[in-house]
């Protein structure tokens, strides 16, 4: 009985090649590794080189997805959010967000109150802290540098931020102790349905091959002349971080438009301010433009007494955000679209497209019931 046991445990492993190791390619790899399959897990340069290492170093449920009715996709989030509290309780804090409002705003404080409601009410017993309706004295309590002329008071809720470079090895470090290799600087150049991928050097064959390559996945088919039902728009992320203290976050509305900006401190001296919205085509650099950075130096400005100057910035980054759609729709159809992930399989190839930070883990759980 015994040998049979061990005979088939030794028919259900699988040699598994994981390509990409952002945050989804080291969750899936490890979530494979956990389940008894041998990964290897492949990246162009180091994990978490790319993307993964462009985010507004938020772990949320997305509360600007309420206004556009993504409520599954928040709630979902917000389930998930708790999650990475438990994993890395060192590597992640409850941060207060505060909206103030300007006389003229497209959004008033009572509306911004509501979503915030509607936010702790989603996480439900995930709660992080209470939202909060605040008046213009309160706010400039708390931000004493707030620029007062047409300020309207304002609301606030609880979210959770990472502390990016722990919350990392965090990562890495569990994905090697389930088994997971992890090998660096190896280009895929071609995958194959039948679980067979090329490298400069050789041809690999495995049980599973996961397309785990980011804003990459699509164009990573393509050049491997596999067809797909999803391709992805690539959307620019620009961020600033500047040498300046704020004692908590805020959410900026953009004067004339509908886009929020975030300012998150990341310690007593440095914040960070982000993030912008433009469509890119690869390959062209991702990068950080000069407009992008006045864009939003000019914004946190609108909102300040004394107002921050270019040599303030201490470092510019940017990341190209996945987002998905079928292939069948019009380009730039963004109704279509999702922020969610994806995923599709053929033979022995699964592919996942999108996904963000806060649902990586559970996307990776996901990806290897499949395996």
């Amino acid at each position: 009985m015994l040998q049979r046991l061990i005979s088939e445990s030794a028919v259900s492993e699988k040699r598994i090649a994981v390509v990409g190791a952002g945050v989804n390619g080291v969750s899936i790899a490890t979530a494979c590794a956990s389940l008894g399959h041998q990964v290897q897990l492949f990246d162009e340069s180091a994990p978490f080189d790319q993307t993964s290492s462009a985010s507004s170093r938020m772990l949320h449920g997305g509360i600007r997805y309420i206004e556009q009715g993504h409520i599954g996709l928040v709630r979902e989030a917000l389930i998930e959010r708790d999650g990475w509290l438990r994993f890395a309780p060192n590597a992640t804090r409850v941060e207060r967000f505060y909206f103030p409002v300007y006389q003229g705003a497209k959004r008033g404080r009572w509306l911004l109150f509501a979503g915030t409601l509607i936010y702790q009410w989603l996480a439900g017993r995930f709660s992080v802290g209470p939202s909060q309706l605040h008046s213009s004295e309160d706010l400039k309590r708390v931000f004493p540098n707030l620029a007062p002329q047409g300020l309207r008071g304002g609301a606030s809720y609880c979210d959770v931020v990472m502390d990016y470079e722990p919350l990392i090895q965090c990562l890495i470090d569990e994905a090697r102790h389930q088994g997971v290799s992890i090998i660096e600087n190896t280009r895929i150049e071609r995958l194959y349905r039948e679980g067979r991928i090329d490298t400069p050097d050789q041809t690999l064959e495995f049980d599973r091959v996961i397309n785990a390559a980011g804003p990459w996945a699509a164009t990573l088919l393509e050049a491997s002349d596999i067809d797909s039902e999803f391709t992805i728009d690539h959307v620019r992320g620009s961020h600033l971080i500047l040498k300046a203290s704020f004692p908590s976050a805020l959410v900026l509305q953009a004067p004339g438009e509908r886009r929020i900006i975030f300012v998150i401190p990341l310690d007593t001296e440095h914040v960070l301010l982000g993030t912008t919205e433009h469509k890119h085509d690869l390959p062209n650099p991702i990068v950080c433009t000069d407009a992008e950075s006045a864009y939003l130096l000019e914004i946190l400005n609108q909102h300040l007494s004394q107002p921050l100057s270019t040599t303030d910035i201490v470092s510019s980054f940017a990341g190209v955000r996945p987002i998905v759609r079928p292939r069948d729709a019009a380009p730039g159809d963004m109704s279509s679209a999702s922020r969610d992930s994806e995923i599709e399989v053929a033979d022995r190839l699964i592919s996942v497209f999108g996904g963000k930070w806060t649902s990586a883990r559970q996307l990776g759980e996901k990806v290897a019931a499949l395996v």
